[in-house]
C-alpha cells in the first residue's frame, strides 16, 4: 500500500539525487534554470551583487530570476503535491475557458460472439456527471524594497521566495482535494459507523471493540462503492487517524481469532489542509476532519487541467516606493471532479 502525506513524501524526496529544468520567463523568452537535489540537500543560488543591480541589464537579471526559481521550488519541497494518485493530469495550452461536463468521457464496449450475417455491435462513449469545469487564473506577487538592498536582508528575499513556493502547492491540494471533502453527500454515498463487540456480535456507541469497529466500518464503506459500480481503490484521511487506520486495513488477531488484511485499496492520502498569515490576516485552507475517510474510485471522474503551469515574471520595481523590483508568478488551471459518481464519506467509529 502506498502512503502520501506530507513528510512521507518529503522523506522520498530526501534519497538518491532528482535533477530537473524548471522553466520561467523573462522578456518575454522561456528560459530553465537546473533544479538538483541530492540526498534531500538542494543546490541553490546565490546572488553576486545588491538586488537593484541585478536588475540593471539582461545578464544579472537573469541570474537573479534563477536564484528566485530555485528559491520557489525549495519552498515546493516543503508542501508536496498530495491529489496526483486520484486526478488523471491533462496539460494543453489550447484548453478552452470552459469545459461541457460531457467532455469527461470513456469507451465502454464488449465482444459478442458473431454469427454469420449478423450485424456488429457497436461500443459507445459514456461521460461522467459532474460540474462544468472552469479554466481559472491565479496570481500572487512580492516585491524587494530598498530596504532589503540597503541592510543586506537577502534572508528576507528568500523567506519571501520560499513562502511563495509553499503557497503554490498549498493552493493546488486545496483546489483538487476540497471538491471531495466538501461536497454535500446523499444518503447512498454516505456510511456511518458499525459497532461490532470483540466475539462480532452487534455492539452499540457505548460498547464495542474498537479496532474490530473501524475495520467493520471501512469494509462496509468500501462494499458500498463495489455495490454501486464505482469502487474505491484510494482513501483519503486525516493524518490523527492514520495509526488507527493502517492498523485496521492490516491483518490483527483479537480473542484469538485472525482478520486478515483487507484488500482493494492500494493508496492512503492524509491531508490536513494548510494555513498562513499574510499581515493581520489568516487565511486556512480546511482538510480531511477527524474521524472522516473519503473512497474514492481515482482518474475516471477526476480531470487536473493544466491550460499553463506557474510562470514567474520579475520586473524593475517602483523608485515612488522605493520598490528595487516586483516578482509576480500565475498559473491557469481548472479542475473537473465528479464526485458523487466516484466518492463514498465514510463516518469512523468514536474511541471509546
Amino acid at each position: 500500500m502506498e502512503i502520501y502525506s506530507i513528510e512521507k513524501l518529503k522523506a522520498k524526496r530526501r534519497q538518491g539525487t532528482i535533477e530537473e529544468k524548471v522553466p520561467f520567463v523573462l522578456n518575454g523568452k522561456l528560459e530553465t534554470v537546473n533544479k538538483r537535489i541530492v540526498n534531500g540537500e538542494m543546490e541553490t543560488f546565490e546572488l553576486s551583487k545588491p538586488i537593484g543591480e541585478m536588475m540593471t541589464n539582461a545578464t544579472t537579471r537573469k541570474e537573479f530570476m534563477q536564484k528566485v526559481v530555485l528559491d520557489v521550488e525549495l519552498g515546493r519541497e516543503e508542501v508536496p503535491i498530495l491529489y496526483t494518485p486520484i486526478y488523471e493530469r491533462l496539460q494543453d495550452a489550447n484548453f478552452p475557458k470552459e469545459f461541457e461536463a460531457k467532455w469527461a468521457q470513456y469507451g465502454q464496449v464488449i465482444f459478442f460472439e458473431h454469427a454469420e450475417g449478423q450485424e456488429v455491435r457497436f461500443g459507445s462513449l459514456t461521460a461522467e456527471e459532474g460540474p462544468i469545469a472552469k479554466i481559472k487564473g491565479y496570481a500572487a506577487g512580492f516585491e524587494y524594497t530598498k530596504e532589503m538592498e540597503l541592510f543586506n536582508q537577502t534572508f528576507n528575499l528568500e523567506m519571501l521566495n520560499r513562502a511563495f513556493g509553499e503557497a503554490h502547492n498549498a493552493m493546488l491540494n486545496h483546489m483538487h482535494l476540497a471538491p471531495i471533502i466538501k461536497f454535500n453527500y446523499k444518503a447512498a454515498n454516505k456510511t456511518g459507523p458499525v459497532y461490532l463487540k470483540a466475539d462480532r456480535s452487534k455492539g452499540s456507541e457505548s460498547d464495542f471493540d474498537y479496532l474490530l469497529s473501524l475495520r467493520e466500518t471501512i469494509k462496509e464503506g468500501i462494499n458500498a462503492t463495489r455495490k454501486a459500480k464505482r469502487p474505491a481503490t484510494v482513501l483519503l484521511a486525516n493524518s490523527a487517524n492514520q495509526y488507527d487506520l493502517e492498523e485496521a486495513l492490516g491483518s490483527f488477531t483479537i480473542n484469538g481469532t485472525v482478520y486478515r488484511s483487507l484488500e482493494g485499496i492500494d493508496t492512503i492520502i492524509y491531508y490536513d489542509g494548510w494555513e498562513t498569515k499574510v499581515g493581520k490576516k489568516s487565511y486556512l485552507y480546511e482538510g480531511v476532519p477527524e474521524g472522516k475517510v473519503y473512497a474514492i474510485r481515482p482518474k475516471r471522474g477526476f480531470k487536473e487541467l493544466i491550460k499553463q503551469d506557474l510562470q514567474i515574471n520579475a520586473n524593475m520595481g517602483d523608485i515612488t516606493r522605493l520598490v528595487e523590483a516586483q516578482v509576480v508568478g500565475d498559473f491557469w488551471r481548472g479542475v473537473f471532479a465528479a464526485v458523487e459518481e466516484n466518492v463514498q464519506e465514510i463516518t469512523l467509529p468514536g474511541k471509546n
